[in-house]
């Protein structure tokens, strides 16, 4: 019996549903398709993420699609970030998963608890989709044009400054925070903590949660954090990830000021009295 090959190509005959179906197989070829395209590039793939680490930098691109609202036509869409590799160590430390210090650098990707990396720009394509491995070379030859892009926006600028004026910052605080301190800015990442949790400047309920916050990062900044034996992530799947290449737990990132949270705290009892 010859078996019917499954389609990915969406045609007006079929239901918008079987249309859908052939958008996602589509896409998940491309993805699949990415891994000997890749292969010695120095990108690697985990799931819809591509990757790669540069030194002090983490190259991130996420790769979705399905169809056209109409579901005639393939979509495909990759969009890439960066990060320094030092913020996701801070944020873990800061919440007391120190086990994902020892994940592989995929976690930085997939982890649940990740900082997200820093957006620099987006393809998308909705013409043209048939053939599954050209459309893997397209994109991956966008995200290595992306790539560069983000080379260019990190070179002459702090990342601190990337962030803030990134046109969806509010979106970026921990990645904000933990770029701060990873640039020895520690002061300043405790003072955007507790600003980003004022209310009209008033000693309030959110007060307590910045206080708290605050000094979880506090502690990853005075080398004083440990560890709470847990660890939370998953891949896009909602799959647990495990296993992988140690990464070294970073140093001590010294802070000019380590009592500033005690400063905070002390201002904060005065303003209510």
């Amino acid at each position: 019996m010859t078996q019917t090959s499954i389609k990915i190509i969406p045609s007006p005959e079929m239901t918008l549903y079987q249309r859908q179906r052939c958008g996602q197989r589509f896409r998940d070829q491309t993805i699949k398709c990415l891994t000997p395209l890749i292969k010695g590039s120095g990108w690697n793939r985990k799931s819809a993420w591509v990757f790669r680490v540069e030194g002090d930098w983490y190259l991130t691109a996420f790769v979705t699609g399905g169809t056209t609202s109409d579901g005639l036509s393939n979509l495909l869409e990759v969009e890439l970030g960066i990060k320094p590799m030092a913020v996701d160590p801070i944020n873990w430390r800061a919440k007391g998963l120190h086990e994902n210090l020892k994940k592989s650098p995929s976690f930085r990707s997939s982890a649940a608890f990740k900082v997200p990396a820093l957006p620099i720009g987006k393809r998308q394509w909705s013409e043209g989709l048939i053939d599954v491995a050209e459309a893997s070379k397209t994109v991956f030859n966008a995200t290595i044009e992306l790539a560069e892009e983000a080379r260019i926006a990190v070179k002459d600028k702090r990342f601190s400054q990337l962030v803030a004026e990134h046109e969806h910052a509010k979106k970026y605080h921990a990645l904000k925070w933990a770029s701060l301190i990873a640039e020895g800015q520690g002061e300043r990442a405790i003072e955007s903590i507790m600003a980003h949790y004022a209310v009209d400047g008033s000693a309030d309920g959110n007060y307590g949660a910045a206080i708290s916050i605050a000094a979880d990062y506090q502690r990853v900044i005075d080398g004083t954090d440990q560890s709470e034996y847990r660890t939370l992530a998953t891949d896009i799947f909602g799959n647990p990830v495990i296993d992988g290449p140690v990464l070294q737990n970073p140093e001590v990132i010294a802070a000019n000021h380590p009592s500033l949270l005690a400063r905070l705290n002390a201002a904060i009892r005065g303003a209510g009295k």
